[in-house]
């Protein structure tokens, strides 16, 4: 009898989620106006975003001894 007890547990879990996923996933009607004009206009606007140039992958390069002096200024004005 124990052992049914435990696996209660996850089957009303498992029937929990179900009806959740189905309630969460039904379906709400139109949520745009505008038809088939307005998807072109978000499809055109979606290109235009993917065209457009982006940041760079590789960050500009650094001074090497920008740092150094940085470091040395700094450590220079404590003492």
């Amino acid at each position: 009898m124990k052992v049914l007890a435990w696996l209660a547990f996850p089957l009303a879990a498992t029937v929990a989620a179900m009806c959740w996923a189905a309630w969460r996933g039904r379906s709400r009607g139109p949520r745009r106006s505008g038809g088939a004009f307005a998807s072109v206009e978000d499809f055109r606007r979606f290109n235009e975003a993917l065209a457009a140039p982006g940041p760079r992958a590789v960050p500009e390069p650094r001074g090497r001894l920008r740092g150094l002096f940085q470091k040395l200024k700094i450590a220079g004005q404590g003492s």
